[in-house]
C-alpha cells in the first residue's frame, strides 16, 4: 500500500539532520504531536533501514537526510503539464501508475523508498530510503507500439544531456539499451513499460532510477560496479533542484521523439555509446552471441560485428563487455 510522504516525518528528520541526540518530548513538544507519533515516525524510518541510533535519552541521525518536496520541485520545475505525486514508501512507483488505470496526461510518481523497485528484465531495483531518485511518468504516445523502437535510447540520451547541463564534471555514458554509466561504473537505469490503447494510440510508462547521495552507503545485494553523483562530485545534492532540473529535460525531448522518432536522437547516441567498438557478448532468449559493438541502426538496434565479419542486428538482450 503506498504511503504519502507526510510533512510530519520531513519535519522529524529536519530536527535530526543537525546529528545530535534528540529526546523524543523534545520532539513531540516542537512539532505538537505526541511522543507516540514521534515514536511510529522513527520505526517507520527504521524499517526503511535508515541509520537511527537509539539511546536512553534520545534519537540520533549518523547522515542528514533532505526529503523530497513537492511545492519545491513544482516551484522550480515550471512546468505546468505534469500532475507529481510524491509517496514516502511504495511497492514501486511504475506499479502504481500501472494500477491508476488509463492515463490521459503526464502524470508523475516519486518515491522516497520502494519495497519492489524494478530493474528490466525482472531485476531488483535496490532503492536505500531518501538518498537517490525513483521515478516514473506516463506519456501518451499517439503512435502504434511498433513505432516506439528506441525510446528507451532516447530517455537514456536526455538524461545524459541533463545531467551533463546539472554539472559539466559529469561525463555519463549509455550502456545499450538502458543503462546509465559515470567513470566506467552504473549510476542509473532506464525501464519503459508500453501498453496499447483504442485507435492505434500506446501509453508507456518510463522510469528512471538515477544513485544520487550514495557515498557513505554499502549495497551488498548489488554485484555489479556502482557509483552516485555525490561520489563523483563529492558533495550531497539537493534531490529536488535534480529532479526539477531533468523532468523538464526529459520531456521535452520525448516531446521531439513523438513527433519525428529516434532520428534526430542517432548522432547523439554515439557521443555518449559505452560499448561501441567494445567486444561485448549478447544474451537472448534464442541464445549467446560475442562479437565487436558497432553502435545501433536507424530503429535503436544494436549492431553486432561477428568474428567472421558478418553483422547482426538485436532489438533485446543483455550486453556484457568482454
Amino acid at each position: 500500500m503506498p504511503h504519502p510522504l507526510s510533512s510530519t516525518t520531513s519535519q522529524v528528520l529536519e530536527i535530526l539532520n543537525d546529528g545530535a541526540v534528540h529526546a523524543g518530548s523534545d520532539m513531540a513538544n516542537t512539532l505538537n504531536i505526541s511522543r507516540t507519533a514521534v515514536w511510529k515516525i522513527i520505526q517507520r524510518l527504521k524499517k526503511y533501514n535508515v541509520d537511527i541510533h537509539t539511546q536512553h535519552h534520545g534519537y540520533q541521525l549518523k547522515t542528514p537526510l533532505i526529503l523530497l518536496d513537492k511545492k519545491r520541485i513544482e516551484g522550480l520545475m515550471k512546468y505546468p503539464k505534469v500532475t507529481l505525486e510524491i509517496f514516502e514508501s511504495i511497492s514501486s512507483t511504475s506499479d502504481h501508475l500501472k494500477n491508476k488505470g488509463p492515463l490521459k496526461k503526464i502524470h508523475c510518481c516519486l518515491a522516497e523508498y520502494q519495497s519492489k523497485g524494478k530493474g528490466r528484465l525482472g531485476r531488483t531495483w535496490v532503492s536505500p530510503f531518501g538518498r537517490n531518485i525513483y521515478c516514473s511518468f506516463s506519456y501518451v504516445f499517439n503512435k502504434d507500439m511498433s513505432e516506439m523502437g528506441g525510446l528507451s535510447l532516447v530517455v537514456g540520451i536526455l538524461t545524459a544531456q541533463a545531467l551533463e547541463d546539472l554539472n559539466p564534471i559529469l561525463k555519463p555514458s549509455l550502456k545499450w539499451p538502458n543503462d546509465i554509466y559515470i567513470n566506467n561504473q552504473k549510476m542509473g537505469g532506464i525501464l519503459i513499460e508500453l501498453t496499447a490503447e483504442a485507435h492505434g494510440n500506446c501509453t508507456a510508462i518510463i522510469s528512471i532510477g538515477l544513485d544520487i547521495n550514495m557515498k557513505d552507503v554499502n549495497l551488498n545485494e548489488v554485484n555489479q560496479p556502482w557509483t552516485s553523483l555525490e561520489h563523483v562530485l563529492n558533495e550531497k545534492l539537493d534531490r529536488n533542484v535534480v529532479v526539477a532540473h531533468l523532468l523538464p529535460s526529459i520531456l521535452k525531448g520525448i516531446d521531439l521523439f513523438h513527433e519525428k522518432g529516434i532520428i534526430p536522437f542517432a548522432p547523439e547516441w554515439k557521443r555518449y555509446d559505452f560499448l561501441e567498438n567494445q567486444k561485448i557478448s549478447i544474451n537472448t532468449a534464442k541464445g549467446t552471441r560475442s562479437g565487436i559493438a558497432r553502435g545501433i541502426n536507424a530503429y535503436g538496434h544494436l549492431l553486432l560485428e561477428s568474428p567472421t565479419g558478418g553483422f547482426e542486428s538485436f532489438s533485446y538482450g543483455d550486453a556484457t563487455l568482454l
